[in-house]
């Protein structure tokens, strides 16, 4: 089998974890769910193929038996910090490029805390719907509010950013329409409405939405600044159907955006072979393969890289575990993504599509070289 051990990794797309490291089990459980419903948690997740693996490979690392119990008590032992760096460490992640948006900040350790006490580069991306939204709670005006967001959009490398993140697919949808501005003013007074009736504001409003996204993308393009979108597999929040990457075509289509590196994440799963043929006609456009969510167990992963690598460039295609809230997610996709890889690398060496040399050089290009050009060449 091939073996790509040697091949550090870079984690094209993935969240901060919790301050607070010791949990009981049903707690830890729920976290290797999309499904919001406590339900879950109680009753479902542990019969699950991928929580049923994962908890082997657990228990090999913590050295005690694939009991959740056990598990927990002996990852309690350890301080978050030593947890993190011994994960990482293990699994050879040489950088990660977080989402920090999400979980709430406060909660989490901060991207230079994980820098340093995991002992990684990290690349941080700024996420458009929370600045969106934070700006039109903010201020009253609406030509204030695009002067504010473009100006922080337009500075976002010296504020310490290597990309944007859009999670428009859960809010109205992947299709990304041009609206004249007096539409969008009407659904700014909307948006403000809601904000000070609530006290909080989840922007839904479409024109809106649409409209700040590409003042983003205009100046994304001027920058040649990567931005990440959600396509497919989410929690129940998003309406799949709206996720379908093939929405994104009069974006990719657009002149004027072709300097925007576009990633699209989680593999687009379930519309795979659709997002990885859109990588391999766009010159822009890359296509993430993420190892721990969606939470598919080895024979569905298997299935979509040999689909990606059939379909796409090696150079168009990142790796990423979408890991978030323990770092046993960052570290197992890590392990998970290498062992994938090479079973299908490896038919495509028994198959005389490829060569040895060849096939390391696409894993490498996979697990590290196409972030460390997107996010850490500047």
């Amino acid at each position: 089998m091939l073996d790509l051990n040697t091949i550090p990794i870079i984690d094209n797309h993935c969240h901060p974890f919790l301050l607070q490291q010791r949990m009981d089990a049903q707690t830890f459980r729920g976290y290797f769910s999309e499904a919001t419903h406590p339900s879950f948690a109680q009753k479902h997740v542990s019969h699950s193929v991928y929580y049923l693996w994962f908890l082997r490979q657990a228990a090999a690392f913590y050295d005690c038996k694939p009991l959740e119990d056990e598990i927990i008590a002996a990852r309690s032992r350890l301080a978050g910090d030593d947890l993190m760096h011994c994960l990482f460490t293990d699994a050879h992640i040489e950088a990660l490029v977080l989402d920090s948006a999400y979980p709430p900040p406060a909660t989490c350790y901060a991207p230079e805390q994980i820098a340093s006490q995991g002992g990684v580069r990290v690349a941080t991306l700024l996420r458009l719907e929370i600045l969106m939204q934070g700006l039109i709670q903010a201020h009253t005006d609406f030509d204030e509010v695009v002067a504010r967001y473009r100006e922080t959009v337009r500075h976002a490398r010296k504020l310490g950013y290597s990309g944007l993140k859009s999670i428009v697919a859960y809010r109205t949808g992947l299709e990304i329409a041009e609206w004249p501005k007096d539409e969008a003013v009407a659904a700014f007074k909307e948006a403000r409405a809601q904000a000070t009736q609530h006290g909080e504001l989840r922007l839904m409003h479409k024109p809106l939405l649409d409209y700040l996204l590409h003042q983003a993308f205009e100046l994304a393009a001027e920058q040649e600044l990567p931005v990440q979108f959600h396509t497919g597999y989410g929690d129940g929040d998003t309406d799949m159907r709206l996720g379908n990457p093939l929405h994104l075509r009069a974006i990719f289509e657009r002149g004027d955006y072709q300097c925007m590196p576009i990633v699209l994440l989680h593999e687009s799963y379930p519309y795979v072979q659709l997002g990885a043929y859109l990588a391999a006609i766009y010159p822009n456009v890359y296509f993430d393969l993420s190892y721990t969510i969606p939470f598919v167990e080895k024979l569905e992963m298997l299935a979509f890289t040999r689909q990606a690598l059939s379909i796409a460039p090696a150079s168009k295609l990142t790796y990423s575990s979408d890991g978030i809230n323990v770092p046993e997610m960052l570290w197992v996709g890590a392990k998970r993504a290498r062992t994938i890889l090479a079973q299908v690398l490896q038919e495509m060496i028994d198959a005389d599509e490829l060569d040895t040399s060849q096939a390391q050089h696409l894993a490498r290009l996979i697990l590290h070289d196409n972030a460390a050009q997107l996010y850490f060449s500047t």
